[in-house]
């Protein structure tokens, strides 16, 4: 069966919606007046689902470069929502712990959040939802994984 939408059209549906939802997700959190960038939200979410982390391993987790990184956890820092700490196994390192006010700004983020994402995917029914996040996971794999042309087949 010959498809009715051009070969790149899932390329391009893709980053509209990834566009799209970045621009109501700056919108909720600058409506919410929590006085952080959107880069700093997701760096305490990340923060928090990874437990104590290296710098390092919070920089690749949110795909930023470290020196991007650096800038967020500088300026939350100052805010007294984290503190860096050596790394036990490599000093060389150094580890994020959150604070107990950045559980409190992180409620207030996933609240802010949640109303955003649920407005995105009104509409759609749990098994939908469900069915679209395992379509998303297994294009993240096949994307971060070397392609056929990286690996020299």
């Amino acid at each position: 069966m010959k498809s009715t939408t051009p070969d790149d059209a899932l390329g391009f549906l893709l980053v509209t919606a990834a566009r799209l939802l970045r621009q109501r997700f700056e919108a909720a959190l600058a409506g919410a007046e929590l006085d952080m960038t959107p880069g700093e939200a997701r760096t305490l979410a990340m923060a928090d689902r990874l437990g104590p982390v290296r710098q390092s391993e919070l920089a690749a987790a949110l795909s930023i470069e470290p020196m991007s990184l650096v800038a967020h956890l500088d300026r939350l820092e100052a805010r007294g929502l984290l503190e860096r700490r050596p790394d036990p196994d490599d000093r060389r390192s150094k580890r994020v712990h959150l604070s107990a006010q950045a559980r409190t700004q992180l409620k207030r983020i996933q609240r802010v959040l949640g109303q955003a994402r649920l407005e995105a995917v009104r509409g759609f029914s749990a098994a939908e939802i469900e069915h679209f996040h395992g379509f998303l996971e297994r294009l993240s794999r096949n994307l971060a994984a070397p392609s056929a042309s990286q690996d020299g087949r």
